[in-house]
């Protein structure tokens, strides 16, 4: 049977240091979870691609690193409270802060579905893919 209007998930990789962004994205290509990972050094590069990209019915799966400059991970969690994004955003939080205060802090966002310590491992790609937010993207 075919499907129609199958919406695809695209898959961002948001981290400033650019030793995890090749390891997070050779984990995602790895595990399958996308064959190529959009990267982004900030928030706000992630943040204007998100908007030039929201006329598609496409969903994103976003890894998002906390401590960045020009914009960090809260500052974009925030920033696509305020649009149409904030229900086809789907955020895996990858940090190397182990403060229990910001896992909290990222259950206040309805986008969030994990939070991670850097860097990701296979495992943790399998649980991610797992979760029943994005599941149906790899049934």
């Amino acid at each position: 049977m075919k499907m129609e209007n199958l919406m695809s998930l695209k898959v961002m990789i948001v981290d400033d240091d650019p030793v995890f962004i090749m390891i997070n994205k050779l984990r995602v290509k790895t595990s399958s979870i996308a064959e190529n990972p959009l990267t982004y050094s900030n928030g706000k590069a992630a943040f204007e691609a998100l908007l030039n990209d929201k006329e598609t019915e496409d969903s994103y799966l976003v890894f998002l690193d906390i401590n960045m400059p020009i914009m960090d991970g809260w500052d974009l969690l925030n920033a696509i409270q305020n649009t149409p994004l904030a229900n086809k955003v789907y955020v895996v939080m990858v940090t190397s802060s182990v403060d229990g205060s910001e896992k909290e802090r990222a259950k206040a966002y309805p986008q969030v579905i994990g939070f991670y310590e850097k860097a990701i491992d296979i495992n943790t790609c399998k649980e991610i893919k797992a979760n029943p937010a994005i599941s149906h993207f790899y049934a």
